[in-house]
């Protein structure tokens, strides 16, 4: 196995021209040089630069060994670079969209404890209204919450199924009753979701698999959580909601589940990035972090939500 220094300096005399002008290139002495490539020749039985008093030049095996060492050097130099990056302290900004309600109640205990252990990194955390556009943005790494998924063009990372709820304030059950069955839902007022179709469905299914799909007429459809989140307290229209926004509302009594025998499709939480490689040291720690412990906080929040739901909600009464 030839020495790789050997191979280096060979490869720095052949590039430069001669042993005068890599000894000046490298700080390395000439007879040092001439010393290196004539164990690297002896070991391969070769002459690699022919040398005379007055000049040498490179032999055509030598010009054939060059090609491929160069390509040995640049393979030597990405192993080690995979070694550094990977030992390398997380650093740098990180670019990250997310939605409000997201941010606020899944993300946020998360982000708190990276940046505890990271101090070096900085997160731009952009608040986004709508479903951004990530590689025209210019974010490292978007948050999102959807029942599908269809840009193929992003890398996206799972961190599990958020169930979600259809929910409608005391206030609007008190003015359109509380629906018993799935087809009594077409008499309350109702929020959505802006989609392609501008037709709006909810999917229900029971626990032995039967399904419903009940046609609604939304009296306002946005594709900002927060907003319709702020619809339904409000008493403007019952909504579906993902759990983890529900959870505390519920609790609180300022809204209530509907037809808790019918499931709706979950919402998949999950993040999307452009590409799998060539992520810097603080991005590819700030994915495996999120990723570590976001199914930890959606089974708490999950957890917690059953709790609340097992015990009577006085609310209730006044429903029927």
């Amino acid at each position: 196995m030839q020495d790789l220094t050997d191979i280096y300096y060979f490869v720095q005399v052949v590039e430069l021209g001669s042993f005068t002008a890599a000894s000046k290139a490298l700080g390395v002495a000439k007879s040092q040089l001439s010393f290196r490539v004539a164990r690297l020749e002896a070991s391969l039985d070769v002459r690699l630069i022919q040398r005379t008093t007055r000049r040498s030049h490179v032999s055509e095996i030598g010009r054939r060994y060059y090609e491929q060492c160069r390509l040995l050097l640049a393979a030597a130099e990405q192993t080690q670079r995979v070694i550094d990056e990977a030992q390398a302290a997380p650093r740098g900004r990180i670019h990250v969209a997310c939605p409000v309600l997201f941010a606020q109640l899944l993300l946020a205990p998360i982000l708190v404890n990276f940046l505890r252990q990271h101090p070096d990194v900085q997160v731009d955390l952009d608040i986004c209204h709508h479903q951004v556009d990530v590689i025209a943005g210019g974010y490292d790494i978007a948050f999102r919450v959807r029942d599908s998924i269809k840009d193929s063009s992003l890398v996206m990372r799972s961190y599990g199924m958020d169930p979600q709820i259809l929910v409608a304030s005391p206030e609007l059950l008190l003015r359109q009753g509380r629906p018993t069955q799935p087809i009594e839902l077409k008499r309350l007022a109702s929020l959505g979701v802006i989609n392609a179709e501008g037709r709006h469905f909810w999917h229900l299914q029971a626990a032995d698999g039967r399904t419903q799909q009940v046609e609604h007429h939304p009296s306002l459809v946005s594709d900002d959580l927060q907003v319709l989140y702020q619809a339904v307290i409000g008493g403007v229209g019952m909504a579906q909601l993902p759990q983890f926004v529900c959870r505390e509302p519920i609790a609180e009594g300022r809204l209530v589940p509907l037809l808790p025998a019918w499931s709706l499709p979950p919402g998949n939480v999950h993040a999307v990035y452009p590409s799998r490689h060539g992520h810097t040291p603080a991005l590819r720690c700030f994915i495996d972090f999120v990723a570590q412990r976001m199914p930890q906080v959606l089974r708490r929040t999950q957890q917690g939500l059953l709790a609340e739901n097992a015990r009577p909600v006085q609310e209730q009464r006044a429903f029927g």
